[in-house]
């Protein structure tokens, strides 16, 4: 069964475009959360200054998806590509090359990338096991009870707002 490695933009777009309960609805996924994207949006989101409510929002579909985050133990394999990755030059965050660390030790994993860089560079190391939000979200809708209305939502609320992002033609 594939497991799908989803980065913080990705499940922060989800959310913005008002579908966490919808994700959550979907109960335990086939996903992994790595500990640095699950802090980036509860933890790190409530430093920036985020409303608790969306916190709190964010974390219910974090426990109901995935159940607790997948930790990067040090000195595994995962966390020394982890400090791999990080060498200069960093053009990737944190989270980003946490889910790359891990997909790139479990091969049945597919990483789910949002930001250009971030995909690219999934794409060179993990040799194509790589997907955006379009190609989770279908992923979701065939394989998981997302509703084509709530994949639609998502993914009109996400072209809006990421010009000139477009749908993909499949789509």
């Amino acid at each position: 069964m594939s497991r799908y490695v989803v980065d913080t933009d990705v499940l922060a777009n989800v959310q913005r475009a008002g579908h966490a309960v919808t994700l959550g609805e979907l109960g335990t996924l086939p996903v992994v959360i790595t500990d640095t994207v699950w802090d980036e949006l509860t933890v790190g989101a409530s430093l920036a200054g985020a409303p608790e409510r969306l916190v709190q929002e964010a974390e219910a579909m974090l426990k109901a998806i995935a159940g607790a985050p997948t930790v990067l133990v040090p000195q595994s394999p995962e966390a020394q590509t982890l400090v791999q990755l990080q060498l200069p030059p960093v053009t990737e965050g944190m989270g980003e090359h946490s889910v790359i660390a891990y997909a790139c030790h479990h091969p049945g994993a597919t990483a789910i990338l949002h930001d250009r860089r971030a995909l690219h560079r999934g794409i060179e190391e993990l040799r194509g096991r790589v997907l955006s939000l379009h190609g989770f979200l279908d992923v979701l809708r065939r394989e998981h009870g997302l509703a084509l209305k709530a994949a639609h939502q998502i993914s009109e609320w996400y072209c809006v707002r990421n010009k000139p992002q477009r749908r993909p033609l499949w789509w």
